[in-house]
């Protein structure tokens, strides 16, 4: 048994027993399966009925975004956010009558500037390794401090006992303790409840970490109307599963005005139009360089927060697509005024970057190589490749 498994078998509130069962690599299907705090498939619009979300309110289903505006665009996005997540099973324990996973994961937030054509460059990285333990491993007080007083014993203990981590520095970032009950684990019948609900925690912990960029970044000054960033994923962060309280995740949102959240995958069954049907149809019958119209979704998932969200193809015909939507995606904004539509200009202004952000192609990359913005796929290369390798990241404990 590793260094970390012998700490948390030895030091603990409550009599655990560490089963020294196979540790495993939980690869990218678990991604899916997990009930993701910021998926689509979770999420309920709270109004269904297709009020259109930008200035230009014709009944139009489609608006085309005219060559000589991709062409003519000055780029709007200088920065490029991902985050990534890898996780692991790294044993059993038992807490009473009961057996948990053990799951740890390896977190790593990035975010690339290219402040002109001939330059791109990290601006900012943030790597973690997080521990999910059932919330049993605690008893007494407050969960945070104790997880953070032992997550310093913990490292302490580490750079003691094992001389490949203190001479590298790698370090447990948090310890986080997971739900074993109540409606966010699902079904008591699902075997991987408690796997899935321990990397949700984990997942959390990613997100807040891009709020926190985010943050940062304005509070730098970086992002305004001639810098804008583009954040790999949904914006519908849900302060329910952050670590930040209320007044905090409330206050996040003001940094997001020029920001826009661009969703590779996404359910094309989530908005209707304004004639009361789901735009899927719409969706999957879009030509090369057209988009839906906007409209108004305002999610419960984000604490009744209302988005500007439309969707756009990328790319011209090509003769063979995986899916009516594999060169589509999702474009979001936040309206921090719903009662103030956003200007239809700036939204075919991002539409026609995102466009040229298109190009080139990283074909044949992964299965979503049609969804991908170029220097968002960089930045997420770039990302994945500061991952600890496995079998070592496996071996600490």
């Amino acid at each position: 048994m590793g260094a970390i498994l012998d700490y948390i078998e030895n030091n603990n509130q409550v009599n655990v027993h560490c089963y020294k069962t196979r540790k495993l690599t939980l690869d990218d299907a678990d991604y899916e399966s997990i009930t993701s705090e910021n998926s689509d498939t979770d999420t309920i619009p709270m109004d269904t009925s297709g009020k259109i979300a930008e200035d230009d309110a014709r009944r139009v289903h489609t608006v085309r975004i005219s060559r000589h505006l991709i062409e003519s665009t000055q780029p709007w996005f200088t920065y490029f956010l991902d985050g990534s997540r890898h996780t692991y099973k790294v044993d059993d324990i038992s807490i009473g009558s009961k057996i948990f996973p053990i799951v740890a994961g390896q977190v790593i937030v990035g975010c690339c500037h290219r402040p002109d054509r001939d330059t791109f460059k990290m601006a900012d990285l943030r790597t973690q390794i997080i521990l999910s333990l059932p919330k049993q491993f605690h008893v007494g007080g407050k969960a945070e401090d104790y997880a953070r007083l032992y997550c310093e014993r913990l490292n302490e203990y580490l750079r003691t006992h094992n001389r490949y981590i203190a001479a590298r520095g790698i370090g447990v970032s948090q310890i986080v303790f997971y739900p074993t009950d109540g409606p966010s684990v699902g079904d008591a019948s699902d075997k991987n409840r408690f796997k899935n609900s321990a990397i949700a925690r984990i997942q959390n912990a990613m997100t807040d970490d891009e709020q926190l960029l985010v943050k940062d970044l304005c509070n730098q000054k970086k992002l305004n109307d001639e810098n804008w960033l583009i954040k790999d994923g949904s914006l519908q962060y849900n302060p329910r599963f952050s670590s930040f309280n209320f007044a905090e995740w409330n206050n996040m949102r003001s940094n997001y005005k020029n920001v826009v959240g661009v969703s590779k995958s996404f359910d094309p069954d989530l908005i209707k139009n304004f004639e009361g049907r789901k735009l899927s149809s719409t969706i999957a019958n879009l030509k090369p360089f057209e988009r839906t119209k906007a409209y108004k979704y305002t999610s419960e998932h984000s604490n009744g927060m209302t988005f500007a969200v439309w969707y756009l193809r990328f790319r011209k015909e090509h003769g063979f697509r995986e899916t009516h939507f594999s060169d589509v995606v999702k474009c979001e904004m936040i309206m921090f005024n719903p009662a103030e539509p956003i200007k239809s200009s700036t939204i075919d202004a991002i539409s026609a970057n995102l466009i040229r952000e298109a190009y080139p192609v990283c074909f044949g990359s992964d299965v979503r190589w049609g969804n991908h913005i170029y220097p968002v796929y960089l930045t997420e290369t770039y990302c994945k490749s500061q991952y600890i390798d496995s079998n070592i990241f496996l071996s600490l404990f």
